[in-house]
């Protein structure tokens, strides 16, 4: 199990959550705050932004507690959102999948469980708790922030359903703000320029029902995981995720083929 870090409070992340949801900015835009459920005490939150805008985009964090800097991209993206996504879409954030984990700086939750890729099991409570908030629901794509403690630079695995991949655009504009990383295979996969294309059906084989293929399989048809490293400062690796998901919306914003996502 790997840790870091000093221990965190969830309820002042719950509080910095409520005053970012409840600013002028997110009350124009009808932005609410869910509570999906508590474990030991601590929220799973869902920020609804523009709710009544279709299509939509998810962005999901800390779903590894030892991986703070998404759990921190989520809430300052939050904290000073691009309005101007919201003419095209609405947007979901969770920003704290594992608030367990994160308190406790561990990758698995309090179980000791690695809940990205926990989805074929039942009665753990974070993956219930998601698989309920994801049922019935689509979006136009899916944004889901890592760390990785033993990467050099930033990287991205990206699952597509269509023909075109956008991943090595995202990683030029994420280069001049946070080095690439220069491993050719990572996590067993062949990388070219940082990016990672890999094969869903190979991985439900190798690692089980995980979320990534989870999210691929019933709710979107392009689905982006970021990944910086832990090596790097706090504000690098916030602006690597807040970069790459810049690059990953203006693609959508830009492209003329909008096919309607449901929620």
């Amino acid at each position: 199990m790997h840790s870091t870090s000093e221990p965190r409070d969830p309820d002042q992340l719950l509080l910095r959550l409520q005053r970012a949801a409840n600013s002028e900015d997110h009350a124009r835009r009808r932005t609410q705050l869910h509570i999906l459920g508590t474990i030991d005490d601590a929220p799973v939150v869902h920020v609804e932004i523009n709710p009544l805008k279709r299509p939509r985009i998810l962005v999901l964090a800390g779903s590894h507690g030892d991986e703070p800097a998404t759990v921190e991209a989520a809430l300052q993206l939050l904290e000073h959102f691009p309005t101007h996504w919201l003419d095209r879409f609405g947007v979901d954030v969770l920003p704290c999948t594992n608030p367990i984990g994160w308190r406790q700086g561990t990758r698995e939750n309090g179980c000791g469980i690695d809940i990205n890729w926990a989805f074929d099991r039942e009665g753990i409570a974070e993956v219930d708790i998601l698989r309920r908030f994801l049922r019935g629901r689509r979006w136009q794509v899916v944004v889901d922030f890592h760390e990785d403690w033993e990467a050099t630079g930033f990287y991205l695995y990206e699952h597509q359903k269509q023909s075109h991949f956008i991943g090595p655009a995202v990683t030029a504009c994420v280069e001049p703000v946070c080095a690439l990383e220069p491993a050719t295979q990572i996590d067993g996969w062949p990388a070219e320029g940082a990016v990672i294309h890999a094969d869903d059906s190979v991985e439900r084989l190798q690692r089980g029902g995980g979320l990534p293929l989870i999210l691929l399989r019933d709710h979107t048809d392009h689905k982006l995981t970021t990944e910086t490293p832990t090596c790097l400062p706090m504000e690098t690796r916030v602006r690597a995720h807040h970069t790459a998901l810049e690059a990953i919306v203006d693609h959508h914003l830009n492209d003329s083929h909008h096919p309607r996502s449901t929620s």
